[in-house]
């Protein structure tokens, strides 16, 4: 039960809010016309519902667009009882016999045209195409990727909008044809797909036909060209974090990473970031990513610190820390997750690198609410996107679709609803000429989504507006300086 569809349908054929809200009116008709009539008015007088959604602002103003609603605001949660629409389930008994677990089945194989699901050849339809892997080993995130993307379209009410979903399967050759398939149907924009061979194969097709991609990779070799990328980028995590480190007196860092491309740009952009702000980069050691025991990597990164001058306790004050323990760094970079990072933080003042007195730092991987129960980690700050607004799109989800979502679900819901955000006709907002142009997704003044405020660079880099965390001895991060609401510089 919940209000997405099954993926089953969906990769048959179309999805479009009017075929959504044609099937759910019986069900949810109060609730609609509540929606429908927020969906007529625009600016800042539409106070009720979602006001978010629709509102666009001129370039030049420094308000970042509005795509999601904001944390807090009345949404749409009623939840339609059928999972496929019954025009869906009739189209799907026409082609081929209903699998026995239509939820988790999902054709990876190439399909006959399903019946149309919306007004055929309407000349105003905005077709959207949408890849991700709905098979294979991730296909729990590609189907939730797609369940957000539904959320986001069925809170936009915007019966022109059609989602062309199809199955990736994670690799490069199949996102591939793909991305042929959407194109050839009429796809005017592609959201996805997850991964950056994907989205650099992707790319070379959607290029020649000028269309642009939203990706969810983070990697910035893919960027560019007409791709865009949506993952939070682990440099713009490390470069907020030190820099808040910065302001709290911290000028003396060390990095202990993998030994791979990941780590390996890490520590690039960690040296970056600690001269940007006028600090030290004193150390940095690496680790074999296939190893199964760190106590060796620990042991030789702490004794080369110790053997560092040590601040002295003749130095200025740190800002939360111990002032009687001298100390050789006053913070420690560990851009780690998971079990590799619960496996690692132990090890560190075990072998004297104290807690007490050296501040751990962290990327978007901390937030997980199990680091919490790991001693060495509580106190250690790290750079993500504020909390309140994923929590209220994994409530929305979960009672949509009754589970939870996986952290990248809200980047297709943002994605989504953005797309929804640019598709109003040419004209309806000053200084913008065509709905997927570079000069409306490079808005200078960004858009606010569930995941913070974020814009496009001209590079395909996506800049967000990040919150600095720390490690609460329960219930995970809790916001110590607040994410930016604007890209404006203060002053200007």
């Amino acid at each position: 039960m919940g209000l997405g569809l099954s993926c089953v349908a969906h990769c048959r054929g179309r999805v479009s809010a009017q075929s959504m809200l044609q099937t759910l009116m019986s069900r949810l008709a109060p609730v609609l016309l509540v929606l429908l009539l927020v969906a007529c008015q625009s600016g800042p007088q539409a106070q009720g519902g979602l006001p978010g959604l629709l509102d666009r602002v001129a370039p030049g103003t420094g308000a970042p667009q509005r795509v999601a609603p904001s944390a807090g605001t009345p949404a749409q949660t009623n939840a339609p009882q059928n999972n496929i629409p019954p025009a869906m389930q009739q189209a799907l008994q026409q082609q081929q016999p209903q699998p026995a677990s239509p939820s988790l089945a999902i054709e990876t194989q190439p399909l006959p045209a399903a019946p149309p699901l919306t007004a055929p050849g309407s000349a105003d339809a905005i077709r959207i195409g949408f890849l991700a892997p709905l098979s294979g080993p991730n296909a729990g995130l590609g189907r939730a990727l797609f369940d957000a993307a539904q959320l986001a379209l069925f809170d936009l009410a915007d019966n022109r909008l059609v989602l062309l979903p199809r199955d990736t399967e994670g690799n490069a050759e199949k996102a591939s044809e793909a991305a042929r398939r959407v194109i050839a149907e009429g796809a005017q924009i592609i959201i996805g797909p997850l991964f950056a061979n994907e989205a650099s194969a992707v790319g070379l097709i959607a290029r020649e036909r000028n269309i642009k991609v939203l990706s969810f990779s983070t990697d910035r070799s893919v960027a560019g060209g007409g791709v865009y990328l949506l993952g939070f980028t682990p440099d713009q995590q490390i470069e907020r974090v030190i820099s808040y480190a910065r302001t709290r007196g911290l000028t003396r860092f060390a990095a202990l990473a993998p030994d791979s491309a990941y780590g390996n740009a890490i520590m690039q952009a960690a040296t970056t970031a600690t001269q940007a702000a006028g600090g030290e980069m004193l150390r940095q050691d690496r680790y074999p990513v296939d190893t199964g025991d760190l106590t060796p990597t620990v042991r030789r990164f702490a004794t080369a610190l110790r053997a560092l001058p040590p601040r002295g306790l003749e130095a200025p004050p740190v800002d939360g820390v111990d002032p009687n323990i001298a100390r050789p760094v006053d913070a420690v970079l560990l851009p780690e997750g998971g079990a590799r990072l619960r496996a690692l933080a132990p090890l560190l003042p075990f072998f004297d690198i104290d807690p007490r007195a050296v501040r751990f730092l962290g990327t978007g991987l901390w937030d997980d609410p199990s680091l919490s129960t790991e001693p060495a980690l509580v106190g250690g700050w790290y750079a993500g996107p504020t909390p309140d607004g994923f929590a209220e799109f994994a409530r929305r989800f979960e009672q949509g679709f009754g589970r939870r979502p996986p952290r990248l679900a809200s980047l297709a819901y943002d994605a989504t609803a953005l797309v929804g955000v640019l598709a109003r006709r040419p004209g309806e907002s000053p200084g913008i000429a065509a709905p997927f142009d570079e000069t409306a997704l490079s808005n200078p003044d960004g858009f606010a989504g569930y995941d913070g405020i974020f814009r496009f660079q001209a590079d395909g880099l996506v800049q967000r507006g990040l919150a600095v965390l720390e490690i609460q001895r329960r219930g995970g991060g809790r916001v110590i300086d607040p994410a930016p609401s604007s890209f404006q510089v203060p002053g200007n």
